[in-house]
């Protein structure tokens, strides 16, 4: 792209200054805008820099739109109506006529309906111009207006769906309250989650499938979560051209079966998948970014989940630090979690300082858009870290602030509170045997509690607590 940008910029008559700075910031790791303003500050444009900015921006855009017109059915489309347009206008009937059928042979192949709506109206009106409107046309034209909207709008109350089971996720992926509760069902009630209506579109077919894995998690039915999740990587894959069209919906269907296979431990299901994910060609940047996020995000998950915690530090340094940022930092909460995997292998090689330095920086990242689950997990998992490395007289207030975190979420449970009560209770003294006697006189009672509604599902807390025992 950035040659095709070079190459286009020599066939400009007049003054080339924006390509000036255009090379220099090719040139920066990281945007710095004084630091350019210093570099030019003899040049006569340094006085118009901001003029000279927008210029070459819209250069670039404009260079991009033509180097990718042929990447994309949509980009294609987007581009034929406006050639479409511009011929209307010019009165070059004949041509517009040919443009419109082969838009209209590659919007019906990739199911864009709101570009076949678009085309048309410009069939009605081209029809107009020519006087050639037929009662036959019209009846025609009203047939196809009809059969599209019809899929559109079953798409679109697909999206207004997603759009809810997103919002409710992006908070936490657990069900925390009775409400939380009764909007997952009410969403799984949905008529459109029943059966997949009539001459469903592949959009209708992905969402079906999507939503109901997802939503049937959620209420911990694995079983039908799974089944759901496979069906979908299976349609999909009957149809390579939609897949090449938008790779990052066959990304988030391999993302979605990659984690179910880890939750229920299928390791050959796992490996399949994983092998699917490394196959996958990436196009564009967002799509090579999504990929390695995705790579990165489940080989640590899954050396984590087997105890191959030296596997996943080997991973992060040979692997994760060595990719540009770019590419590991579009999606927050995949970088989130990157990091807070990364911190769990070290703890558990008892490489404290590591660790440390990790959750550090998942603790420096934390975001509003990071769901609270992850958060809140990431804390406890601190404070485990900090009684590691003896720094007890932090632990009271990193306990505080946990609990009021959890309870303010609506996450806190018997289990977690009673154990962050125990280590506070740790925290009181730097005596290994007082510790010991601590652990013996609370143990008991911590069993007693379900652990598996801990909040950390990473770190088995009461084994933790048995081995300091001894």
């Amino acid at each position: 792209e950035k040659r095709f940008i070079r190459l286009n910029a020599q066939f400009h008559q007049g003054d080339k200054t924006y390509m000036k700075l255009f090379d220099a910031i090719e040139k920066q790791k990281v945007y710095d805008e004084e630091a350019l303003k210093v570099k030019f500050r003899n040049e006569k444009f340094i006085n118009q820099f901001g003029v000279v900015k927008n210029y070459l921006q819209q250069f670039i855009l404009k260079q991009l739109r033509s180097y990718n017109s042929e990447s994309k059915a949509s980009i294609i489309c987007q581009n034929l109506l406006i050639d479409i347009e511009i011929l209307y206008w010019k009165g070059q009937f004949v041509l517009m006529k040919r443009l419109i059928h082969k838009a209209e042979k590659i919007a019906e192949k990739y199911q864009l309906y709101l570009v076949l709506e678009e085309l048309l109206n410009w069939e009605s009106r081209l029809n107009t111009a020519q006087v050639k409107i037929t009662l036959e046309n019209v009846e025609e034209a009203n047939k196809k207006h009809e059969a599209y909207m019809e899929r559109y709008c079953h798409i679109v109350e697909y999206k207004k769906l997603i759009n809810q089971t997103h919002f409710f996720i992006k908070k936490a992926e657990v069900i925390r309250t009775d409400e939380d509760k009764k909007t997952i069902e009410k969403l799984l009630n949905n008529k459109l989650l029943k059966e997949i209506p009539k001459r469903a579109s592949f959009d209708e077919h992905y969402n079906f499938y999507m939503l109901n894995g997802v939503l049937n998690r959620l209420v911990n039915n694995q079983k039908a979560s799974g089944e759901y999740r496979e069906k979908l990587l299976v349609y999909m894959e009957k149809h390579p051209h939609m897949l090449e069209e938008n790779t990052i919906r066959y990304l988030s269907a391999l993302h979605n079966l990659l984690m179910h296979s880890l939750i229920i431990k299928d390791y050959d299901l796992y490996e399949k998948s994983l092998s699917k994910l490394k196959k996958l060609e990436a196009k564009t940047i967002r799509e090579k970014a999504a990929i390695i996020e995705s790579l990165c995000l489940f080989e640590l998950g899954y050396y984590n989940e087997t105890k191959q915690y030296q596997k996943s530090v080997d991973f992060v340094t040979s692997f994760f630090l060595k990719q540009p940022s770019l590419l590991i930092n579009q999606n927050k909460e995949h970088y989130y979690l990157v990091h807070y995997h990364a911190a769990l292998a070290y703890f558990n090689l008892k490489d404290f300082k590591n660790a440390l330095s990790w959750v550090n920086k998942v603790i420096n990242l934390t975001s509003k858009m990071v769901r609270v689950d992850i958060r809140a997990a990431t804390n406890i998992i601190n404070i485990l870290i900090h009684y590691e490395l003896k720094n007890l007289l932090l632990i009271p207030y990193l306990i505080k602030s946990t609990l009021e975190f959890l309870k303010s979420h609506h996450l806190q449970t018997e289990f977690d509170k009673k154990f962050l009560l125990v280590m506070l209770a740790l925290s009181k003294t730097n005596d290994e045997k007082e510790q010991q006697k601590t652990i013996a006189k609370n143990l008991p009672a911590l069993e007693k509690l379900d652990k598996t509604s801990s909040i950390v599902s990473d770190i088995d807390v009461v084994e933790w607590l048995k081995y300091k025992k001894v």
